[in-house]
């Protein structure tokens, strides 16, 4: 079997990817062998805070020798600006992450139908590294189509929140011990409740499936409860309380520690934050 991504989604992971920020360069030439790129158009999966997935059919520059995808941060959010200016205007603005490609044929079913979250993830190929391209001088003077000159890739591998390879082994281990009894959080019980789904905070929850989705929400669990699969809820491992009797108590309460002080000491100015997402309401 394919390996899975360790970022988002369930089917093997595609490209290395950068989300170009700078609005005066294309990268009409690869920034890592300089070779000329091509264009490619691929349905990039994109989460916007706090729980609007959305499925862009966007052409890419690519670099076939390379692997990587580069998509420009402006025209992302042109058409982000866009799509939301009529049908949810207040999240014009809001944090947003491109989590991956999906195939062709799922994108154009979309079209019609809206996917719900838990069909997004199984039919999402998460990126193989998120890429960090910096400038270090001016325009080289006189040549045509050549883009400022870069330092070498810088892969968001060290500045995981996780342990990427324990925090799989766990998931592993749950996988194998599911349905996991489990009771929200009151933080997760609040956002729940702003979104129109009244949970009772004592009331235990099951843990039905697992899978990793990378710093934004580490270990993600669907908790969707009993006769509400038509509102299906994934949250974050941290904002769930675990049951002292479970086999694994121990070892995801650990995971839980760790992963909170670990955001605390997160690079730059924002830091990873756990989410919960239900489907956007329907027209």
């Amino acid at each position: 079997m394919p390996k899975k991504s360790p970022f988002f989604g369930e089917l093997p992971a595609l490209y290395k990817f950068f989300l170009n920020p700078y609005g005066d360069i294309r990268f009409t030439r690869c920034p890592q062998c300089e070779g000329k790129t091509t264009q490619k158009k691929v349905p990039l999966m994109i989460h916007i805070d706090p729980h609007y997935p959305i499925n862009l059919n966007y052409t890419c520059r690519c670099c076939p020798k390379c692997d990587i995808l580069i998509a420009h941060q402006d025209e992302i959010e042109g058409h982000l600006h866009r799509l939301f200016s009529e049908r949810a205007p207040e999240v014009i603005g809001n944090k947003y992450m491109v989590m991956g490609t999906t195939e062709r044929v799922y994108w154009k079913e979309g079209i019609t139908k809206p996917h719900l979250p838990p069909e997004l993830l199984a039919n999402l190929h998460g990126f193989k590294e998120y890429l960090n391209f910096e400038i270090t001088g001016g325009w080289l003077p006189d040549e045509k189509e050549k883009e400022m000159p870069v330092t070498q890739p810088e892969s968001e591998h060290s500045f995981f929140v996780d342990n990427v390879d324990e925090a799989l082994k766990l998931i592993e281990k749950m996988k194998g011990h599911l349905p996991i009894i489990v009771r929200p959080n009151s933080a997760l019980v609040k956002s729940l409740r702003r979104q129109g789904m009244n949970i009772d905070r004592y009331k235990p929850l099951e843990i039905r499936s697992v899978l990793y989705m990378g710093n934004e929400a580490g270990i993600a669990c669907d908790i969707t409860p009993k006769g509400r699969e038509d509102t299906p809820v994934i949250c974050s491992l941290t904002q769930l309380q675990i049951m002292e009797n479970d086999a694994l108590a121990e070892e995801m309460k650990a995971y839980q520690q760790e992963r909170l002080k670990n955001l605390t000491r997160y690079p730059g100015n924002e830091r990873p934050i756990s989410f919960t997402i239900t489907p956007s309401k329907r027209n």
